[in-house]
């Protein structure tokens, strides 16, 4: 008998994981994509749509634009925790993104690997950008995330990547290291 609440505890385990995100209400935000039932990425939210992820479902919001990007408001830290949600600001540098900022990335995904995340920028480049990474890095093996698909909102990608060298370089530098 003593077995029962063990079993029982055993049987509900899965159900404390985070439900999935309901992106359905979420399309509203500016290139906003659901990359798994966990994980989404977008454009800058407007500061209305914070309590929409919070009843959707995300519990943590990493940013990756500095302070400087955003021109709508100055708040995002407020405003997220406000909401009920964890907030982690990862200033990326457009023109200079580095390896650094990719680890710290990775480093905060695997701290809240267990609940449900909204990574964004301005314009969804750098959020899926890095997501991709996070997405490769952990790749099951003999699986490639599809990288034209997670990286959507950069339209033509071999074309936005020979624009932007700087996010061609960051991709190719963090596989070598990660192979290496």
């Amino acid at each position: 008998m003593k077995m029962l609440p063990l079993v029982a505890a055993l049987l509900a385990a899965p159900l404390a994981y985070a439900t999935p995100i309901e992106a359905t209400p979420l399309q509203e935000i500016r290139a906003f994509q659901s990359v798994t039932p966990s994980l989404v990425t977008s454009g800058l939210p407007t500061p209305e749509a914070f309590t929409q992820l919070k009843v959707s479902g995300v519990e943590v919001v990493i940013n990756l634009m500095p302070d400087s990007s955003n021109k709508s408001y100055n708040n995002e830290a407020e405003l997220v925790t406000d909401a009920g949600m964890v907030y982690v600001a990862i200033p990326v540098d457009w023109q200079a993104p580095k390896v650094e900022d990719v680890d710290a990335f990775l480093n905060t995904m695997a701290k809240y690997q267990d609940k449900n995340v909204l990574v964004h920028c301005l314009a969804n480049y750098r959020a899926s950008a890095f997501v991709y990474l996070y997405e490769w890095v952990n790749r099951g093996e003999g699986s490639e995330p599809d990288k034209a698909e997670i990286m959507a909102p950069w339209g033509e990608l071999e074309q936005s990547l020979k624009e932007y060298p700087q996010w061609a370089q960051l991709i190719e530098q963090v596989k070598a290291n990660q192979q290496g």
